[in-house]
């Protein structure tokens, strides 16, 4: 088998382990009681429409990034819903905001600059939807030896100082100096995330509650929430019925409501 097409091959299987990976991590998501009813994940292969494919184009995607846009699945009615704490999740197929997010992911058009797809082939899995907290988890494709990996990307300040710099003169856009490893390393830890409630989600407000802001506060209401998902069976034998009804009987014994 010529050497190209051995090298097309392995990087469709990689793809392929990616995509049971998200998809393993959506399908812990749509448990978490965080998602409308209607969210479901959207499997591949898709076949992207004309003037689909055409915004892909203008916003500078390369051959290899559309391709592998057709091969991953999405979370359908779940783009304003955080998979993590202001960490959202990007539907390519039918929400031209991924594409505008593929475009500037680091958001510097917010600062006048004109900016042009840069990411080369890169695909931006999730995007920050808060100021001061959230993950930009971006996949960098590769073809030949090395493996595709992603790059873990916070907008908290505490992570960022804990980072390398990046190279002296390098581009504002530059990201290879954040934390990054193997691709399915790093969704296997976000997987692992979810499935040990690191951060739990509160059906009330909508978000994952962070331990240390909870602390904070002083209202217990994390470990309290955590203790319930588990007593419930999460995530394998997770009961959603038994779980609305408990958190009920909690939230007013708690005054969570008030």
């Amino acid at each position: 088998m010529p050497e190209t097409a051995q090298s097309d091959l392995e990087h469709e299987d990689r793809i392929e382990a990616i995509a049971a990976l998200l998809t393993q991590w959506y399908t812990l998501q749509l448990l978490s009681t965080l998602h409308p009813l209607d969210t479901k994940i959207s499997q591949p292969p898709h076949t992207p429409s004309p003037s689909l494919l055409s915004s892909w184009k203008t916003a500078g995607m390369s051959n290899l990034v559309m391709e592998t846009l057709k091969q991953l699945p999405y979370l359908c009615g779940a783009e304003k819903k955080e998979l993590a704490p202001f960490t959202r999740p990007l539907n390519y197929l039918d929400d031209d905001f991924a594409a505008e997010v593929w475009k500037d992911p680091f958001g510097l058009s917010e600062g006048g600059e004109k900016v042009q797809g840069y990411l080369g082939n890169c695909i931006p899995l999730t995007y920050c939807a808060g100021e001061e907290y959230g993950w930009l988890l971006l996949l960098d494709l590769h073809t030949r030896e090395q493996k595709d990996e992603i790059y873990e990307i916070s907008n908290n300040a505490q992570t960022q100082t804990q980072i390398r710099r990046p190279p002296k003169d390098a581009p504002k856009w530059y990201y290879q100096h954040f934390p990054h490893n193997p691709a399915p390393e790093t969704l296997k830890a976000w997987i692992n995330k979810t499935k040990q409630l690191l951060w739990v989600p509160d059906p009330s407000t909508g978000i994952w509650m962070q331990h240390e802001k909870d602390d904070w506060n002083g209202s217990g209401k994390y470990d309290a929430m955590k203790q319930l998902y588990f007593d419930c069976g999460w995530p394998e034998r997770f009961d959603q019925e038994e779980f609305s009804i408990r958190y009920g009987l909690l939230s007013r014994s708690r005054d969570w409501d008030d």
